[in-house]
């Protein structure tokens, strides 16, 4: 029995899969099932029942692997311990993350750590921010980067950096010089769908505002940021996003962003832990370095938002 073999079993037990599991690891899908033969061999015992498409851990390989979990956890710990004199820290991370950190923060904080850590691989996944956060409660990623705070009794959120929501419109739509949100009400909108932070915090803002949502003419809901923005820039509507997700759009002249005054309060983005699941020392490691960035990374804005109201 190899340690990697043990590692190969837990993730084909999580992910439910053998071609999930291949692909998380990034080895090929026969690769994984020859490895969990061997152990199978090595135990004498099948690990799975194969049932249609999924396949779940039988009695045999629930008892093997809250022992996998041990012994690889405690192989991490004494690399860990061992570190200063330059034994190879090496460990896979998994991480959830919403979309605005998924595409803006989490990569450039993993390309940061990287560098100082090339054995430690990472397998990013991007949810919604209640979906990521019910991952996170189930067990089934390490860590979670979020806009959003859920099940705050069972999880806990390190504070990583803040940032304020923009409308924005196509270029040639002329929006009056002091406008409210009340006086977009005519305007088509394009929405996050629900399930993600930006959109929730949105409809907070337009109910403070005495807006119903009801009332506003949606044209429709998206759940990439990144095609909304798109569809913004095509004339399909307008929208409130992400300024850091806006940023490079405005940049590059694609769209107009505006500040408003309903806009002004900020919202802050998190990296969250199960408080009952036990952080490996590589996702300690890893959730200490981005706790210790003094300046998270995030896209410059080249041009300045205009400030309306």
């Amino acid at each position: 029995m190899l340690m990697h073999q043990l590692y190969i079993f837990i993730r084909v037990a999580e992910e439910k899969s053998f071609s999930k599991a291949a692909e998380s690891i990034y080895l090929s899908q026969s690769t994984v099932s020859t490895h969990i033969a061997s152990l199978e061999k090595y135990f004498g015992q099948k690990l799975f029942d194969r049932l249609g498409k999924k396949v779940v851990l039988n009695c045999f390989g629930e008892k093997l692997y809250p022992w996998a979990k041990e012994i690889l956890l405690l192989k991490e710990k004494a690399l860990m311990d061992l570190k200063d004199y330059k034994i190879r820290i090496e460990g896979n991370i998994k991480i959830c993350a919403s979309t605005v950190p998924a595409h803006y923060i989490v990569p450039q904080l993993i390309s940061r750590f990287s560098s100082q850590n090339p054995d430690i691989k990472f397998t990013l996944e991007t949810y919604n921010s209640k979906y990521a956060a019910e991952m996170l409660l189930r067990g089934e990623t390490d860590l979670a980067f979020l806009g959003l705070r859920y099940y705050t009794d069972k999880l806990n959120y390190l504070p990583l950096t803040e940032e304020k929501l923009v409308l924005i419109t196509p270029l040639g739509v002329e929006i009056s010089n002091t406008p409210k949100l009340k006086d977009l009400i005519g305007y088509p909108f394009l929405f996050r769908k629900p399930g993600s932070a930006t959109q929730m915090i949105v409809e907070k803002i337009l109910k403070k505002s005495g807006i119903d949502v009801a009332r506003l003419k949606v044209v429709s809901y998206f759940d990439s940021v990144q095609v909304l923005m798109q569809c913004v820039r095509e004339g399909l509507g307008i929208s409130i996003v992400s300024e850091i997700a806006a940023s490079e759009f405005m940049s590059h002249n694609l769209i107009k962003t505006f500040e408003l005054g309903e806009l002004s309060e900020k919202r802050e983005f998190y990296l969250a832990y199960n408080k009952e699941k036990t952080i490996s020392p590589v996702g300690k490691l890893f959730m200490d370095f981005c706790t210790a960035q003094e300046n998270i990374p995030k896209l410059i804005l080249k041009k300045e938002a205009r400030i309306i109201g």
